[in-house]
C-alpha cells in the first residue's frame, strides 16, 4: 500500500512538472498572458522551453517574427489622371522585442499594414505617369515608398525591410483605346483583302470578256486564218508537203511547174 502511494505521488509530481512548462516555436516570440488576462509587458520569451508552476494557469501567446511578404494590387490615378493598376510587394516582420506591446495595443496589425501601404501608394503614384513607372522612374518611386513606410510602420511595432512595385498596368483608358485601335486595324485589313480580291476577280472577268470579244471580230478571225496558212506554207517549203494534203500544189504525180518533167 505504501509503495502504491509513493508511485502515485511520483506520477503526480511528474504530471505537475510536465504541465508546468511551455515552449515557444522556432522563428517565434512568446507573450505571457496571466489567467486573469493581464499581459506581461516586462518580458518577451525567446524560442525554446520555459518552466514554472505559473504555466499551470498562465498562457503563452506566440507571434511569428520571421520576415514575410504582403503583395496587394491597388488602383491609383497617375499624374495624367489615368486610372492605373499598381501591384506593390512589402517585405516586413514584427518587431521581435515588442510583440508584447503589439499584443496589447494592436489587434489588427495586418489590416493597419495594408492601409499604410495603400496610403503610401496613393501619395507616391500620382507624382508619376504610368509610362514613367514602367520605364524610367520606378526605382525613384520605390525609394519614396520606402521612406514613408519606414517612418509609419514602427507605429504598429512592425519593422520595414523593403518595398517593390512588382507590376504597373497600362492605364484603363489607354488600354481600351489600344484595344479599339487594334480591332479597327484588323477590320481595315480584312476589308482591304476583300476589296483586293473583288478587284482582281473583276479584272479577270473583264480581261476574259475583252479577249472573247476580240477573237470574235472578223478581222481577228482573218488574222488567225492567215497565221494558220503561213504555218502550212512554211511546212511545204521545208518538206515539200502541200498545205492541201497532196505532194504539191497541183496534186499528186505532177511536176511542180507545168511543162517540166
Amino acid at each position: 500500500m505504501k509503495n502504491f502511494k509513493k508511485l502515485l505521488g511520483l506520477l503526480v509530481i511528474v504530471l505537475v512538472v510536465a504541465t508546468s512548462c511551455t515552449t515557444v516555436d522556432s522563428g517565434h516570440k512568446g507573450v505571457e498572458v496571466s489567467w486573469g488576462g493581464e499581459t506581461n509587458l516586462e518580458k518577451v520569451y525567446n524560442e525554446g522551453m520555459d518552466g514554472g508552476f505559473h504555466w499551470l494557469w498562465d498562457n503563452m501567446i506566440e507571434y511569428d517574427v520571421r520576415e514575410r511578404t504582403m503583395t496587394e494590387k491597388f488602383q491609383f490615378n497617375d499624374k495624367n489622371n489615368m486610372n492605373t493598376g499598381v501591384e506593390i510587394a512589402l517585405d516586413y516582420n514584427l518587431d521581435p522585442s515588442k510583440v508584447n506591446l503589439l499584443h496589447v495595443e494592436i489587434k489588427d496589425y495586418e489590416v493597419k499594414i495594408l492601409k499604410t501601404l495603400k496610403s503610401a501608394g496613393k501619395e507616391v503614384v500620382p507624382q508619376y505617369s504610368a509610362s514613367e513607372l514602367n520605364l524610367t522612374k520606378r526605382q525613384e518611386a520605390e525609394e519614396e515608398l520606402s521612406r514613408i513606410l519606414s517612418e509609419e510602420l514602427p507605429e504598429f511595432y512592425v519593422e520595414f525591410a523593403r518595398v517593390q512595385m512588382t507590376d504597373v498596368d497600362i492605364p484603363t483608358k489607354i488600354a481600351e483605346a489600344a484595344e479599339a485601335t487594334a480591332k479597327q486595324m484588323e477590320f481595315n485589313k480584312l476589308a482591304l483583302e476583300k476589296a483586293t480580291e473583288a478587284e482582281n476577280n473583276f479584272k479577270a472577268a473583264e480581261w476574259d470578256a475583252q479577249t472573247k470579244q476580240i477573237l470574235s471580230q472578223p478581222a481577228m478571225l482573218q488574222l488567225l486564218k492567215l497565221e494558220n496558212d503561213k504555218l502550212k506554207w512554211e511546212g511545204f517549203f521545208k518538206h515539200g508537203k502541200s498545205p492541201y494534203g497532196s505532194g504539191n500544189v497541183y496534186g499528186a504525180e505532177t511536176a511542180v511547174f507545168k511543162g517540166m518533167k
